[in-house]
């Protein structure tokens, strides 16, 4: 992974989504991804990713505003202490 949390976070989502959203559109996307095509599934891979690679629990029973994009996840993730 990069140096950069944002950038790697859109790899995760790039392979969250097989490939239906890609690295550029993750990053550039001022929509939620669920509107860039992120299916329930890609949202569970999503998640599952980001825990196993941060070492972090994404809360679900909360409003999942930090699907909303790459953005709202990395500072999501900064507020609990993920560098980057």
């Amino acid at each position: 992974m990069s140096t950069d949390l944002t950038t790697d976070l859109a790899d995760l989502v790039e392979a969250a989504s097989d490939g239906d959203i890609t690295r550029d559109d993750a990053l550039d996307a001022e929509a939620p991804l669920v509107a860039l095509g992120l299916t329930s599934l890609g949202q569970l891979r999503l998640i599952q990713a980001v825990e196993r690679a941060y070492g972090v629990r994404l809360d679900l029973d909360d409003d999942p505003v930090y699907l909303d994009g790459v953005g709202p996840l990395a500072t999501y993730l900064r507020a609990r202490g993920v560098p980057g």
